[in-house]
């Protein structure tokens, strides 16, 4: 599960075998303590302000072995504070290796970004694609590893992350608010055709018997308030699923509103097939005036 609170996450694991390769992504990665004493100390020297840009915080967690990671990501996405990207390394004796890791780790998390660490070319890309399957969540760093190059990953992946979560959450308000919406419609429905059943209950007593024309033209006049009503509520409905689908979604979500959609359309056809129904006794009754 996933807070809404993460909509500015930068949790990083790195899950490698080799103690230095940690130091080496702290050393880079995390901002030093002591920064903001040097840069007044350094605009008091100079008179000037700081030129550097101003690093990310990062939240950063280690493990040794690619099980390890596995149950750092279980545990951190059970208490809806996952992991944005993870750093795995290829070869970790004598436990999993990366790909290994990979497939565990997305099976816990399918939302994590992921780096492959490595030096070694004893999985060539062809392989990595055919175990782990095409996917814009998978990108390789080749050992030994710029820091620029960690920098920059590090940044457009928790930022890529963060975007795919606000536009997760953004899908999920609008399918909620579909959901709400073709709810009370329903109930307005039920509602409505109570009262038309009642009110043309009503008419039918209240009109002399061979009033027909009486008794039609007032039937049409509740119809008339009662289609007003219809359509005003499908519209907003056909309206509100239509922008949902101009969205991202799922394939099984797209099929929801799809559905929906397809009713409301089905609705208004019908709302459509009443009036032209309508239309044949109230030109009899026009006729049988005219006579």
């Amino acid at each position: 599960m996933i807070s809404d609170k993460t909509t500015d996450n930068r949790r990083i694991l790195i899950i490698d075998d080799n103690a230095s390769i940690h130091d080496d992504f702290r050393k880079i990665l995390e901002t030093p303590k002591d920064s903001g004493s040097l840069d007044q100390a350094r605009a008091a020297l100079f008179g000037e302000a700081p030129s550097l840009p101003q690093r990310e915080d990062y939240e950063l967690d280690f493990a040794s072995q690619g099980r390890e990671g596995c149950g750092m990501v279980h545990s951190a996405y059970g208490k809806g504070r996952p992991y944005a990207l993870a750093f795995v390394g290829m070869r970790m004796p004598p436990g999993w290796d990366g790909l290994e890791t990979i497939e565990n780790l997305w099976y816990v998390d399918p939302t994590l970004e992921i780096v492959i660490c490595t030096a070694y070319s004893d999985h060539p890309w062809e392989d990595v694609s055919r175990r782990v399957g095409n996917t814009d969540k998978l990108l390789i760093l080749m050992k030994p590893f710029n820091s620029i190059e960690v920098v920059q990953l590090a940044h457009s992946l928790t930022k890529k992350w963060n975007l795919a979560c606000s536009v997760k959450q953004q899908i999920e308000r609008l399918e909620s608010s579909a959901q709400r919406q073709t709810a009370e419609w329903r109930e307005a429905n039920d509602r409505l055709q109570e009262r038309i059943a009642k009110r043309m209950a009503d008419i039918e007593k209240g009109v002399p018997q061979g009033d027909a024309a009486e008794s039609f033209r007032e039937k049409e006049e509740f119809l008339a308030i009662m289609s007003y009503e219809v359509l005003t509520s499908v519209n907003e409905l056909a309206g509100t699923v239509g922008l949902l689908l101009d969205g991202p979604l799922d394939p099984g979500r797209r099929a929801h509103a799809t559905t929906i959609q397809r009713c409301a359309h089905d609705l208004l056809a019908l709302h459509t097939d009443i009036h032209e129904f309508m239309a044949g006794p109230r030109q009899e009754i026009r006729a049988g005036g005219r006579q």
